[in-house]
C-alpha cells in the first residue's frame, strides 16, 4: 500500500508540472481569452466611456465621450463627460471650444485649454454642469473631464 501511495504521488507531481508550465506560458493567452468569454469591460471611469462624436477641424479632432453616471449597482447621482483633442502636436496654443454633451442643440458648457501648459478653464452653461475635474495630457491627446449632476437621460442619449 506504501508503494502505491509512493508511485500516485510521484504520478502526480509528474503530471503537475506540464500543467503549470502551461499555465505561466500561456498567461497572456488564458487572460484575454476568459476576458472575452465572459464579457468583461474597462470601466468607462478609467477610459472615459464610449466615443458618441468626433468633430474634425482641419488639423486636428475634438472626440466627445459619453456621459458616465454608471455605478456597481445603478447610476450613480454625479457623473462626468470626457472631452478629448488629438493629436496634441497638431493642437493651436489655445482651444476654445463650445460643448454640446447631450446632443439638444444647445451649449452645455464651454471650455478653453491651453495646449502647451494643459491648464483649462470651464464656463458652465447649465445648472448640470457642476465644474471642472481636472484636465489631462494622455499619451496621444489632451483631455478634459467636466464633472456632471445625473438626471433622467433619454435612452438615445446614453
Amino acid at each position: 500500500m506504501l508503494r502505491l501511495k509512493k508511485v500516485l504521488g510521484y504520478a502526480v507531481a509528474t503530471l503537475a508540472v506540464p500543467l503549470i508550465m502551461a499555465t505561466f506560458i500561456g498567461m497572456d493567452t488564458w487572460t484575454h481569452g476568459l476576458v472575452s468569454v465572459t464579457g468583461i469591460t474597462v470601466s468607462p471611469w478609467f477610459t472615459g466611456g464610449e466615443v458618441i462624436r468626433t468633430i474634425e477641424h482641419g488639423r486636428y479632432r475634438t472626440t466627445l465621450h459619453r456621459p458616465v453616471f454608471d455605478g456597481l449597482l445603478g447610476e450613480r447621482k454625479q457623473g462626468f463627460v470626457q472631452v478629448d483633442w488629438s493629436p496634441p502636436e497638431a493642437l493651436p496654443e489655445y482651444v476654445c471650444e463650445d460643448v454640446d454633451y447631450d446632443g439638444d442643440g444647445f451649449r452645455d458648457f464651454s471650455v478653453k485649454i491651453n495646449t502647451r501648459t494643459c491648464a483649462a478653464t470651464l464656463m458652465p452653461c447649465g445648472p448640470t454642469v457642476i465644474s471642472l475635474e481636472g484636465s489631462y495630457r494622455l499619451k496621444d491627446a489632451l483631455a478634459v473631464r467636466v464633472l456632471l449632476r445625473g438626471r433622467e437621460w433619454p435612452r438615445e442619449a446614453r
